[in-house]
Formats: C-alpha cells, sequence, structure tokens
C-alpha cells in the first residue's frame, strides 16, 4: 500500500509551493479542474475520506523525479482538505 504524505504543512518549500498551486488551480472551480488534463479523477470510494470528497490526482516534478499527489476537495464547501504526497 502507498504512502500518503500530508504536504499541507510541510517544512520543505518546495511541497508548500506545490500545495499553493494546486490550490491557485482550484480556485478556477470545479468543473475547470474536471475538464482538465492535469488533473484525473478517482471515482473509488474507498479513496473518500467523507461523504462529500472528490478525490483527484496530479503529476509533478519534485527532486527531478515526477511524484504523483493526491488532492481530496469537499465539494460541499468547495475546498481542499488535504493534499498528500503518494510515495
Amino acid at each position: 500500500m502507498a504512502q500518503h504524505i500530508p504536504i499541507k504543512n510541510s517544512d520543505k518549500k518546495e511541497l508548500q509551493e506545490i500545495y499553493k498551486n494546486i490550490c491557485k488551480n482550484f480556485e478556477k472551480g470545479l468543473p475547470a479542474i474536471q475538464s482538465s488534463l492535469r488533473f484525473q479523477e478517482i471515482e473509488d470510494e474507498n479513496f473518500k475520506e467523507s461523504e462529500n470528497d472528490k478525490i483527484f490526482q496530479t503529476w509533478k516534478n519534485l527532486e527531478n523525479e515526477k511524484e504523483i499527489f493526491e488532492i481530496h476537495f469537499d465539494s460541499r464547501k468547495n475546498k481542499i482538505t488535504n493534499v498528500y504526497l503518494v510515495k
């Protein structure tokens, strides 16, 4: 099973920048994210943290390696609840 590392309050500056960029993308609204090629929605119920959770994956370069990031978005509150680095 993959390890999920929360990045919201990370000490690493690079992870903080990635978190800010992901949040900025989500400010465009859910329809823009769902139609984006940069974000892939995961529709598996097992991944959800809450009933209103929509989960997305994106890939970013971190220390010259392509890493997977998992974004949890509360569709009722219209805000990101968690962003994880998946290892």
